[in-house]
């Protein structure tokens, strides 16, 4: 690869990291043989990460903190409905883990990572939720458009991932 072509990719991951996410989620797809279905402007970099909260750092290097893209239903593909950008960290503590496994490791994995995986158990929860609002918004009529108001709302609040409902904070108050 020519050096103006490394520089070109270099500046590209800087000024447009979305796109960035974008382009190396099409290669992804192909590569491994998944549905790829995404609009360019589908890929949203929050300030922070909306399963643990931690600001999102596009510089690099690498880091945890570094956005990652996540299809929250792993067989689904790439599909505007089924990605989020969050940390890496919370995507790689994720990975494939079904919902079961992620709770048994939020409670008897290792005690330095039980806090993170019992957060990444909520944001299961929640696109779990999300998924059957939008089942019954695509049932139409009045009942379907009161349906898709709300598949909009939570998935606004989910992608910011200020939900309030954190498994950190003290709910009694």
């Amino acid at each position: 690869m020519s050096a103006y072509m490394r520089g070109y990719l270099r500046r590209r991951r800087l000024e447009k990291p979305a796109l960035e996410m974008w382009h190396r989620a099409k290669k992804r797809a192909d590569r491994l043989g998944v549905n790829f279905s995404l609009a360019r402007d589908a890929v949203v970099i929050p300030d922070r990460c909306p399963v643990l909260g931690v600001p999102l750092d596009v510089r690099p290097p690498r880091t945890s903190n570094s956005p990652s893209l996540d299809r929250i239903d792993p067989a689904g593909g790439y599909a505007d409905r089924n990605i989020r950008v969050i940390s890496d960290h919370a995507n790689r503590i994720k990975g494939a883990m079904t919902l079961g496994l992620l709770r048994a490791r939020a409670i008897y994995g290792s005690p330095a990572l039980r806090d993170d995986y019992a957060q990444v158990v909520a944001y299961v929860e929640r696109e779990a939720l999300l998924v059957e609002v939008r089942k019954k918004a695509a049932m139409g009529g009045r009942m379907g458009a009161e349906w898709h108001k709300i598949a909009l709302f939570l998935d606004r609040v989910f992608r910011k991932g200020d939900d309030g409902l954190r498994p950190h904070q003290d709910l009694s108050q």
